[in-house]
């Protein structure tokens, strides 16, 4: 069920309309129903293990990494870590309607101010990945104990390795979706009728690649390899969010002196 939002083109529902087609008949592949099996399984090894929580961030995975590990607990504790000014609106429209289903579920948010610079602020660090340079990590810093996420290997070589070698469970995390392809997360989504933020409609027409879409804080530094998003997520973001990116700006003016550090 894909969230309306006036952010989408004409031609980008045209082009939804078609890949709602590819998701019906993949949503009816025995495929599925193994993938689906296998996800339970593993969250039932996790739970067995003690007490645990899943983390939200209402993008594709996580919606139904939670919609599966809420069938094994389904009075089980959901955590989004939000950032405050920059996430992607629509979120809490996705958060609703998921939650609208999912009555015995806990739900908490713990909204984060950051504190580095994002992209168009003074000070904007690019050197996202480099090892000595003061980035804010804030899953790492509010995600502690045990919990479920929607991390899948197919979007990383690092991912890959970790899950071929730890597999989808270990003693402080479960990876349901660790060996799902993004076609079969909205080929689920597809069968189970579960909210889909709009973000994965907004393809400039079907020109980008909606596997490769992100639903994360606006402005963030790109990955190293941006390449394998298949887009410039600047150029995607300015033009799909402009709005929302400009009141984050101006609402976080005053933090930053001349040399881009907090005042």
């Amino acid at each position: 069920m894909l969230i309306d939002s006036p952010r989408i083109t004409t031609r980008d529902r045209a082009h939804w309309a078609r890949m709602e087609h590819y998701d019906d008949v993949l949503s009816r592949s025995p495929r599925l129903d193994r993938l689906a099996e296998q996800a339970r399984a593993a969250v039932t090894r996790f739970a067995d293990a003690g007490d645990f929580y899943i983390s939200v961030s209402w993008g594709k995975d996580s919606v139904a990494a939670a919609h599966l590990a809420l069938q094994v607990v389904p009075g089980a504790r959901l955590v989004w870590v939000r950032s405050k000014h920059f996430e992607m609106p629509e979120c809490e429209q996705v958060r609703d309607a998921f939650l609208a289903t999912h009555p015995q579920a806990r739900y908490e948010e713990i909204e984060v101010e950051l504190r580095n610079p994002k992209r168009g602020e003074p000070g904007f660090d690019e050197r996202h990945l480099d090892p000595h340079a003061d980035h804010q990590d804030v899953l790492k810093e509010n995600l502690t104990g045990r919990y479920v996420s929607g991390v899948r290997a197919e979007e990383s070589r690092i991912r890959r390795i970790s899950v071929g070698h730890r597999g989808l469970v270990t003693p402080n995390t479960c990876r349901p979706l660790g060996r799902w392809e993004a076609t079969d997360v909205f080929a689920y989504l597809h069968r189970e009728g579960l909210p889909v933020h709009p973000a994965y409609a907004m393809t400039m027409g079907g020109a980008l690649d909606r596997r490769w879409i992100r639903v994360h804080p606006l402005c963030s530094a790109p990955p190293a390899q941006s390449a394998v998003h298949r887009h410039d997520p600047a150029y995607w973001e300015d033009t799909y969010y402009p709005d929302v990116i400009a009141a984050a700006r101006d609402a976080r003016a005053h933090m930053w002196g001349k040399n881009g550090v907090a005042g």
